[in-house]
């Protein structure tokens, strides 16, 4: 078995006599950055015709190369591998042409690249989860039996609703310190991988700690049988994010 595969990335505009170098560089420098293995793949030539970038890769690389791709192909893949993705699809709208990374090993096409053409939405069911959000009450009120809700978390404003009993709780923290609240979030998931909280259903909340950290501090120390160590000294300061503690 040949110990390197091949695949093909096809640009569909220039030729090898009219692309640009520095156009060239880029896609490959891109084109590197999604596949990941770096040191795995290899540059072999330029295919005549429309632009191929035709790249060997070492086998045993090979089966996290194809993985890897096929998430891309998902748009589940990490975040450095999705921007490599998008940024080769931007170059080619810029081209006003399309491309493809094809598997010359077991034939047909892994990847498209729609480029010039706007990618075909796919609809990606809502999803409902659990969790915790924290915030201020910017607003509150309805006519309903559920009551909109929304809430500020620094440049973020959540679309909440909560019930009518809760919401009489909710009213005199309009506008006052952050609370966390309880409850189930719907969330939503575009073409690119990336999720959004679209609604968030309140079903409890609390006020956050507001305890300087070195009271909190004070009381673990007077704790009988608590190990005080630097190393503990530190942690708490990584986890409030500065130095300012005494």
């Amino acid at each position: 078995m040949d110990e390197k595969l091949k695949l093909r990335f096809k640009i569909g505009a220039y030729t090898p006599d009219t692309i640009p170098m520095e156009r060239l560089a880029q896609y490959m420098s891109d084109l590197a950055a999604m596949l990941g293995e770096q040191s795995a793949v290899h540059f072999v030539e330029l295919k005549e015709g429309s632009t191929e970038i035709v790249h060997k890769v070492d086998y045993e690389a090979y089966p996290t190369v194809l993985s890897r791709v096929d998430r891309v192909r998902q748009g589940i893949a990490d975040v450095v591998y999705m921007d490599a993705f998008r940024s080769i699809n931007k170059r080619l709208k810029d081209d006003n042409a399309v491309g493809g990374l094809f598997d010359d090993n077991q034939g047909g096409e892994l990847l498209e690249f729609s480029g010039r053409y706007p990618p075909e939405s796919r609809v990606i069911a809502p999803i409902k989860q659990p969790g915790t959000i924290d915030g201020v009450v910017i607003s509150l009120g309805g006519r309903d039996n559920t009551v909109p809700v929304r809430v500020q978390d620094g440049d973020t404003i959540h679309r909440c609703s909560t019930s009518r009993d809760i919401a009489k709780h909710l009213g005199q923290h309009i506008f006052g310190a952050d609370l966390r609240f309880a409850g189930v979030g719907t969330w939503t998931r575009d073409e690119h991988g990336s999720w959004s909280l679209k609604v968030f259903e309140i079903q409890s909340f609390e006020p956050l700690d507001t305890t300087p950290l070195d009271r909190v501090v004070s009381e673990l120390r007077a704790i009988r049988g608590a190990e005080w160590t630097r190393d503990t000294w530190d942690e708490l300061q990584e986890l409030r994010g500065d130095d300012e503690v005494h």
